[in-house]
C-alpha cells in the first residue's frame, strides 16, 4: 500500500480512537455553492497558432530567451467567461476543499466537499473525455457521508451518487468492534479503487454496501444505476478495464496485517456488459501483497506482476479470452513499464537480481512476442516509465536516458526526471534531490535536444495540458503555469506542504 493511503487510514483511526461518539452522528453538510455557466469560450489566440506551426516542423527553433520568473500575474486579463477548461487541485490548507483554476479567465473556483477528500481520485475519477470528475470524500464516522461525489463545473455543484459503506460497517467502525470493519475501510479507500471504462459509460468502484467486505460495483453514467458485480468474503480491489471495455479485471485480497499488509489471493475477470462470464485468471505469486496491472499488450493480453515485501516479482502476461498465462520474467526485478503502442515493454534489474538470472544489471527493452532482451544501458537505475511518442524513460545515478522500440534514444547526464507532452514534441526535464541540475529545461523529446532553460526554481513535478500548449510546474510549495510561445512563469497557487506533492488534474 502506498504511503498516502497508509497515512489517510492512520488519520481516520486516530479520529476514531479519540472520538467520544458511541453511535453514528448526523452528516456534516458541505457547502455546494456555484457560478452560472457561461456560453462563450475564449478564441484560440495567435500565439498558440504559432506554436502549433513550430510543432509541425522538422527542426524546432529556440522559442524564447530564458523565461523571466514572476510570483504573480501582473498583466490584466480581458473579460473572459468562466467556463473552463480547469486545472483542479486540493486546497493547501483545507482537507474539504478543491480549487478549480480557469485557465482562460484566470479565475479560481472553490469546490466544497466533506473532509477528507481522497485526492488520488482526481486522476482515477476523471472520465476518459475529461468532462466528468468523481471523487470519494467524507468521514466514515458520519451517517452516509463517506461516498462517491460527482463534481460539476463551472457551477461547482456536488452531487452524492452513493454511500460506500453500509450502516452495519459504519457502526462497527464507530464502536471499534473487531478489526474486520477497519480492513474493509482500508480496502474501500485504496488509491486504485476507481476505474472508468474506455468509452466513459461505466465507473467501476469498490464499496461495502451489502456485506462486511469490499465488493465490486458498477455505476452507469447513462442510466444512473448501480450494480453489484460480486459478493465474496475476500475484499475486491483494483478494478482494471481492457482496452475495448469488454473485460473488467480485479483482484481479491485476503487478511490484512500490520506486519505483512494485504495478501492477494486471486485475479479475476468479468465480461461487460453482460456480466455473465466471470473467470479466475491466475493465482498471484506466493507472498504477493497486491497485484500490479501495468497495461495491455493488445485487446486480449494484459501484463502484471506481484508486489512483494522485497519488491516486484514475476512479470507475466495473461490472455483474458483463452485464460493462457505465461511468465515473461521470472523472479525478482526492480521496475517494469509497458508501451502498448509499439508494443514493447522494459524492465530494470539491480546487481543481485541480474546475478540470479545470469544477466547484467541495467535497463532492458523487449518487443512484444519476442524473447530477445535488449540491454539499453548497464548500471544502477531507480526509475522507469513510458511516455508519449513510443518513448521509455529510465532515471538513475547516471542521469536520464530515453529509448524506444524503433532504436532511437538519448542520454542526459544532468537530469533526473522528465515529462513528455501529449503530442510527443516537447519534453520538460529537471533535477531532483537525488542529483542532477536544479531547475527545469525544455527539450525536443524525440532527440533530447535542449531548447532553453525554463526556471532555476527546484521542480518536483510537471503536468501537461492535453493540447500540449502549456504545462504546470510544481515547486517546493507552489504551482506555476508556462504557456507557449512566451513561456513566462505564471503563479497559480501556493502554500502547499513541501512533504506532499499536490495531485493535479485537467477538466474540460
Amino acid at each position: 500500500m502506498k504511503k498516502s493511503s497508509l497515512h489517510l487510514i492512520g488519520v481516520l483511526l486516530v479520529l476514531m480512537l479519540v472520538s467520544l461518539a458511541c453511535r453514528l452522528t448526523t452528516a456534516t453538510p458541505a457547502s455546494w455553492s456555484g457560478t452560472p455557466t457561461a456560453e462563450a469560450r475564449k478564441a484560440t489566440n495567435d500565439a498558440i497558432n504559432a506554436t502549433q506551426q513550430a510543432a509541425i516542423g522538422e527542426e524546432v527553433p529556440l522559442l524564447t530567451p530564458t523565461a523571466t520568473e514572476v510570483v504573480a500575474t501582473t498583466t490584466p486579463r480581458p473579460t473572459v467567461a468562466v467556463d473552463g477548461p480547469w486545472l483542479v487541485f486540493p486546497a493547501p490548507d483545507d482537507p474539504g476543499l478543491l480549487l478549480a483554476y480557469d485557465v482562460d479567465a484566470g479565475v479560481t473556483l472553490e469546490i466544497s466537499l466533506p473532509a477528507p477528500i481522497y485526492t488520488s481520485d482526481l486522476i482515477n475519477g476523471l472520465s476518459p473525455d475529461g468532462h466528468t470528475l468523481i471523487v470519494r470524500a467524507g468521514s466514515p464516522l458520519n451517517t452516509d457521508e463517506f461516498a462517491l461525489y460527482q463534481i460539476d463545473l463551472p457551477s461547482t455543484t456536488v452531487t452524492k451518487l452513493t454511500p460506500l459503506l453500509s450502516l452495519v460497517v459504519q457502526r462497527k467502525i464507530v464502536n471499534e468492534e473487531g478489526t474486520r470493519a477497519f480492513d474493509t475501510l482500508r480496502a474501500v479507500t485504496r488509491e486504485d479503487g476507481l476505474a472508468w471504462s474506455p468509452d466513459g459509460r461505466y465507473l467501476a468502484f469498490t464499496a461495502a454496501l451489502n456485506v462486511t467486505s469490499s465488493d465490486l460495483y458498477l455505476w452507469d453514467s447513462t442510466t444512473g444505476s448501480i450494480e453489484r458485480l460480486n459478493g465474496l468474503y475476500s475484499h475486491s480491489a483494483s478494478p482494471f478495464w481492457s482496452p475495448s471495455g469488454n473485460w473488467l479485471i480485479t483482484q481479491e485480497l485476503g487478511d490484512y496485517t500490520e506486519e505483512t499488509g494485504w495478501r492477494s489471493e486471486v485475479v479475476t475477470g468479468v465480461s461487460v456488459p453482460g456480466f455473465d462470464n466471470q473467470n479466475s485468471l491466475y493465482l498471484p505469486s506466493p507472498g504477493s501483497q497486491g497485484e500490479v496491472f501495468i497495461g495491455w499488450l493488445n485487446a486480449q493480453t494484459m501484463m502484471s506482476y506481484s508486489q512483494t515485501a522485497d519488491g516486484p516479482f514475476e512479470l507475466r502476461q495473461v490472455n483474458v479470452d483463452s485464460l493462457a498465462e505465461s511468465v515473461l520474467l521470472g523472479g525478482a526485478f526492480r521496475l517494469a513499464a509497458l508501451d502498448p503502442n509499439a508494443p514493447s515493454y522494459a524492465f530494470i534489474l539491480d546487481e543481485s537480481q541480474a546475478v540470479e538470472k545470469n544477466m547484467l544489471s541495467g535497463v532492458y527493452l523487449v518487443a512484444a512476442g519476442s524473447a530477445v532482451r535488449s540491454l539499453q544501458m548497464v548500471g544502477d537505475w531507480s526509475g522507469l516509465y513510458a511516455e508519449p511518442n513510443d518513448l521509455f524513460i529510465a532515471v538513475g545515478v547516471k542521469g536520464l536516458i530515453g529509448f524506444s522500440a524503433n532504436g532511437s534514444g538519448f542520454s542526459l547526464s544532468d537530469e533526473r526526471m522528465a515529462s513528455v507532452s501529449p503530442s510527443g514534441n516537447w519534453m520538460v526535464a529537471w533535477g531532483t534531490e537525488e542529483g542532477g541540475e536544479s531547475g527545469a529545461r525544455l527539450y525536443q523529446s524525440t532527440r533530447g535536444t535542449i531548447l532553453q532553460t525554463l526556471t532555476d526554481l527546484p521542480v518536483r513535478d510537471v503536468v501537461w495540458q492535453p493540447d500540449s500548449m502549456a504545462f504546470y510546474l510544481t515547486t517546493e510549495d507552489s504551482i506555476y503555469r508556462m504557456a507557449f510561445p512566451q513561456l513566462s512563469l505564471e503563479f497559480i497557487a501556493g502554500g502547499f506542504d513541501p512533504e506532499n506533492l499536490p495531485v493535479i488534474t485537467w477538466v474540460e
